[in-house]
């Protein structure tokens, strides 16, 4: 499942394509990315009557290409964040 850096930073709903149905799925604030999300009984038959489980893994993807506003607004969280996945 693909989500942009905002929905994985402030939480969001989306509607994923389900084995039969589309599934409505709350994304919890601070998400990372390659993160799984399971939803009880929504998977494939099991072969005992009843369903498994649909695993969603997340994937956080950062635009290719920014307007000159986005390109501000990054530019400003870049100067105010103290986050840094790269210090423990």
């Amino acid at each position: 499942m693909y989500l942009t850096p905002w929905e994985a930073a402030l939480s969001t709903k989306v509607t994923v394509n389900g084995i039969n149905e589309d599934v409505s799925v709350y994304i919890p604030q601070g998400i990372q990315s390659g993160e799984t999300i399971k939803i009880d009984g929504r998977g494939y038959k099991n072969g005992k009557g009843g369903r498994g489980d649909l695993i969603l893994e997340t994937k956080i993807m950062v635009p290719k290409h920014l307007n000159d506003k986005e390109k501000k607004l990054f530019d400003e969280l870049n100067s105010i964040s103290k986050f840094n996945p790269r210090t423990g």
